[in-house]
């Protein structure tokens, strides 16, 4: 059963409640008020008040006979030879309040010998809709029966006085519950309708519906901001999957294309020796270079691959305590190794952080290749190792900074991406396959840090790697754990440090 009908329920049940509860009350009141006048008519029955010739003549009102009693009460004898009824006292009998119809049979069931065993009874009046209350007792000269009996008019209109409180109270009540529960449906019920119906919207696949709450105050009021909370949360996992799911097809196809251009190379070669084309001893030496070439390209894509699932699979890194300015003097030594004749600079503060030796290499060397593929030769390129302190926390932090062409900022937002080129014709040339950067970017978040890119058109590119910086392990240590052969300064570059501009 819904909500709804539980409170309409509830609504008629409490109705019928007061109106029961009514109508017990006013008959518990008409048999109280019964009980006084039954109880008066006893007392009035019981007094020696009867006097008086009964023999009045016809016509005659009680004031008009001298001597006989004026009285609320409506007292008559019954002459017992002619069985007639003779009025001796009524102050109300002015026609306005008609005498009461006396029959015969019920004086005769209600006769009793004194008041105390009377039993009282209801008779209506000569005329209209007036009721009087009688009571029937032998008493007087000779045993004679007397009928005493009051007027009902003042109970009826006391108890219509009542009755008339009652409803209107009831009625009172019944608004007053009816708006209290129009209220709660409106609060309660309305907004948990709309919920449904969001629900519905929303399991039909329209994810950007949301929960209209009246108040926060409410129960439905919290209730439609945590579900709203929880929808943004939904819809922002169903985004990230479908963002996620992207990007995997996008790297599937990357990948294979990737792949597929070397592999088509070495089964070209292949298709061509089996055919007798390379024939002669030079052909078939520079076809073996090719292959040679292309199957290096495979490996080292591959090789790229694996890393970026390692890394996306979250396994462990082989942290240690490793000075990072150490491995930076090192990427720049290898650089100026392959590159001798662009200028690269290196300043370098000592900063330990706890990671991955060989990672924490790969990010320096990728980002170092990065710059040498993608500015001309003789393009500048700065290095420096800093540490900063953030709140309670050291940052360790690795910048590559270049005075390049920079880049776009549509290519600048996607630099991270996997497979990703800003120039795809250059960075064929190269050899480059698009993972460098996406892996400097993975390799940062698994070691709790992040990596950026701050570049534009014309104004060079320049990479920042913050990692958690670790005060907890000593230099020394550090640097052994690096390769060093004495204390910190023996890792400085040498001979080389003429190149260092």
């Amino acid at each position: 059963m819904s909500l709804r009908r539980r409170i309409l329920l509830g609504f008629v049940v409490i109705a019928a409640v007061l109106v029961v509860t009514n109508v017990a009350l006013s008959g518990t009141f008409r048999s109280f008020l019964l009980e006084r006048v039954d109880q008066q008519l006893a007392d009035v029955s019981s007094r020696p008040v009867f006097r008086g010739d009964p023999r009045g003549r016809p016509g005659e009102r009680p004031q008009d006979r001298p001597g006989e009693t004026v009285s609320e009460y409506y007292i008559a004898f019954v002459d017992p030879a002619t069985g007639a009824y003779t009025p001796v006292s009524s102050a109300l009998d002015t026609g306005a309040t008609p005498p009461p119809r006396i029959d015969a049979e019920a004086v005769a069931r209600h006769t009793a010998s004194n008041a105390e065993d009377a039993r009282p009874f209801t008779a209506q009046s000569q005329s209209g809709t007036g009721r009087w209350r009688l009571i029937v007792v032998e008493s007087g000269p000779g045993n004679r029966t007397a009928v005493v009996g009051i007027s009902l008019n003042e109970l009826q209109a006391t108890l219509r006085r009542v009755r008339f409180v009652q409803a209107a109270g009831t009625l009172a009540v019944l608004l007053a519950l009816g708006i209290v529960s129009w209220w709660m449906l409106r609060l309660g019920v309305h907004p948990l309708e709309d919920m449904a119906t969001t629900a519905d919207a929303i399991a039909a696949g329209d994810m950007s519906r949301r929960v209209q709450h009246p108040s926060e105050v409410t129960e439905a009021g919290r209730l439609g901001v945590a579900i709203n909370s929880m929808l943004e949360r939904i819809e922002e996992a169903f985004r990230a999957r479908e963002a996620s799911e992207e990007r995997v097809r996008r790297f599937a196809a990357d990948a294979s294309h990737e792949l597929r251009t070397p592999l088509t190379s070495i089964q070209g070669y292949t298709e061509l020796w089996r055919a007798g084309a390379l024939s002669s001893k030079p052909k078939l030496a520079d076809a073996m270079r090719r292959m040679e070439q292309e199957s290096h390209r495979m490996a080292a894509l591959v090789e790229d691959l694996l890393v970026l699932a390692r890394l996306d699979q979250g396994r462990p890194l082989d942290r240690g305590p490793v000075r990072l300015d150490l491995i930076a003097h090192d990427g720049v030594r290898d650089a100026l190794a392959v590159e001798p004749d662009r200028p690269i600079s290196i300043t370098a503060q000592p900063v330990v952080v706890q990671g991955d030796d060989g990672r924490l290499r790969q990010i320096v060397a990728n980002l170092l290749s990065n710059a040498r593929v993608h500015t001309p030769a003789g393009t500048p390129v700065r290095v420096s190792v800093t540490s900063t302190n953030e709140g309670a926390s050291r940052t360790a932090r690795l910048e590559v900074a270049d005075d390049g062409p920079g880049l776009a900022p549509e290519a600048a937002a996607k630099v991270f991406e996997r497979f990703y080129r800003a120039d795809q014709s250059r960075a064929r040339a190269a050899g480059g396959s698009g993972l460098g950067l996406s892996i400097v970017a993975a390799a940062a978040e698994a070691h709790g840090g992040r990596a950026t890119v701050h570049s534009g058109p014309g104004q060079g590119t320049r990479f920042v790697i913050d990692l958690p910086a670790d005060e907890s392990a000593s230099d020394s240590e550090t640097f052994h754990r690096n390769g060093g052969h004495g204390d910190g300064e023996a890792r400085e570059p040498g001979p080389i440090n003429k190149e260092f501009r």
